[in-house]
């Protein structure tokens, strides 16, 4: 069986996305020998969601490598998601953390610190003379990395083995032993299960000596008591009095026994009554089994319709509880707006009248009431606070469905492309036209983005990720021009995902 690859991840800023690929190809060796495999972001398929691909492969990584310079160090999601991880991780042995200098920056106070860098005396690889000698050094620290990684998990993996297989053996051995003695026959099924396990001789002989070691005086006493027993029923008949009851049982506690095993000595003075209780058991077991039959689909609807009913305030309590988890009790805003009619329309799931107080308030907070609309200037001046108040409203009523900062991941995780933005939170669809060229002597066909009206939007829950707030961001303006009539769209996203980040929200 080939030898399973460690799982190399790239924990980096795109801003190093040139010194990561040449990282990449001084690890190629390693990857085509099968010691790593590589994951980083670029990785991503179209329409895959970046945020679970990139958990997915930091949680699963053996080896996290930190490519770290100052926009290493910058970068929220790389410093909040990836290092926390990353670290945690690393602390728990579930993965090797390393991280590489790759631009000259402070790391002295960072959670990372106290770990091993690359390259050697951790200097920066930019500041190599030879940058493929840096390089070089990193990936035969990888390498010496991997190796003793892959030895340890061998090493455990070998102990966990050893450990399984002396368990599974004793188990045979105790069951063998229950009666006190293994006979020839078990002796032999022993041998045999101790070839397949691989055990020694010695590590054999310690299991069996100590599965049989009580055995030999426990069953000395328990012969003892059956002797003794045996004798008060012979003398007084069965069952015995209560003072031989008492007697017999300072005996028991005395030679040590198992409750069990005076059971079964005493059982044997009882068969005869055993067998009429037992037949008895059975009769009356059959009439209950019967009442039982006559009213099993009526008992099973009951339990169905208490198990959804159960199940619904479940669900109920799950729902109650993370809106209040997710919804901001506070709402105090920097301007003297009122968001509580914004609060009740959300909670009512009345999005499209929640849509338009949600532009109404931001424009109130900007002070653009008189405008009616929303220009770069009031987006990237608009009050931090009251943009987290109506986020985390959107968020907590929508359970995460809705808010501008949903939209922001969405429109970093399209490469802040607009046309491919619209396309995913349903404001716009592709479509294929043939365009002309040269006056109709060449044509071609493109994908062009068909942006919808404002009233074409999906106004429930079923919307598309993202799809609200909509009306202060999305605006298409008609001009007439003469009997020209043209469509302007004014699609602020850019700019309220910088003042989101400034925000951090």
């Amino acid at each position: 069986m080939p030898e399973v690859s460690l799982q190399l991840f790239f924990s980096y800023s795109h801003k190093d996305e040139a010194l990561r690929d040449e990282l990449a190809n001084h690890l190629s060796t390693l990857a085509r020998q099968g010691v790593i495999s590589s994951w980083h972001d670029r990785k991503i398929l179209p329409g895959e969601e970046w945020d679970h691909q990139i958990n997915d492969n930091l949680n699963t990584a053996d080896i996290i490598l930190l490519l770290v310079s100052s926009d290493f160090i910058g970068s929220n999601y790389c410093w909040e998601i990836e290092v926390t991880t990353a670290i945690e991780r690393h602390n728990t042995g579930k993965a090797r953390v390393i991280p590489v200098i790759l631009r000259r920056v402070d790391w002295s106070d960072t959670p990372f610190a106290k770990l091993q860098f690359l390259p050697k005396n951790a200097e920066a690889v930019t500041s190599w003379t030879n940058r493929d000698e840096a390089f070089t050094n990193v990936a035969q620290g990888i390498r010496a990395a991997a190796q003793q990684l892959k030895e340890e998990r061998q090493q455990k993996l070998t102990l966990a083995r050893k450990e399984t297989a002396i368990a599974e053996y004793r188990q045979l051995v105790e069951e063998f032993a229950a009666d006190g003695e293994i006979s020839f026959v078990e002796s032999e099924i022993l041998k045999d299960l101790q070839e397949q396990l691989g055990l020694t001789d010695e590590e054999a002989r310690t299991v069996r000596d100590k599965a049989l070691e009580p055995y030999g005086k426990y069953k000395e006493n328990l012969d003892k008591y059956k002797q003794i027993f045996t004798k008060l029923v012979d003398e007084q008949g069965y069952p015995l009095r209560e003072k031989a009851k008492a007697d017999l049982k300072k005996l028991q506690q005395y030679l040590k026994l198992k409750d069990e095993d005076v059971a079964l000595i005493d059982n044997e003075a009882e068969v005869q009554k055993q067998e009429a209780e037992i037949l008895q058991q059975q009769q009356e077991a059959n009439r209950l089994q019967q009442q039982q039959e006559q009213s099993e689909v009526e008992r099973r609807q009951q339990q169905e319709a208490q198990r959804l009913k159960l199940q619904r305030e479940q669900a109920e309590a799950e729902r109650l509880g993370q809106e209040q988890q997710s919804t901001p009790n506070d709402l105090s805003s920097e301007k003297g707006v009122d968001y509580t009619r914004l609060r009740d329309l959300l909670k009512a799931g009345k999005w499209k009248e929640a849509d338009g107080e949600t532009l109404a308030v931001m424009l109130k907070a900007s002070g653009r009431e008189q405008e009616g609309w929303l220009d770069f200037k009031s987006i990237e001046n608009f009050p931090c606070t009251d943009l987290r108040i109506i986020d985390q409203l959107w968020v907590g009523y929508s359970n995460g469905r809705f808010g501008f900062s949903v939209q922001k991941r969405i429109w970093e995780s399209v490469g802040k492309d607009r046309d491919e933005f619209g396309d995913r939170v349903g404001w716009g669809k592709w479509r294929t036209v043939i365009v002309d060229k040269w006056f109709g002597l060449k044509q071609k066909t493109e994908k062009q983005i068909e942006w919808l009206k404002y009233s074409d939007f999906t106004f429930d829950r079923s919307a598309p990720k993202g799809h609200f707030p909509g009306a202060s961001i999305y605006e298409i303006r008609i001009t007439v021009w003469g009997s020209q009539v043209t469509e302007e769209l004014r699609l602020e996203i850019s700019s309220l995902a910088l003042r989101l980040i400034n925000c951090n929200v």
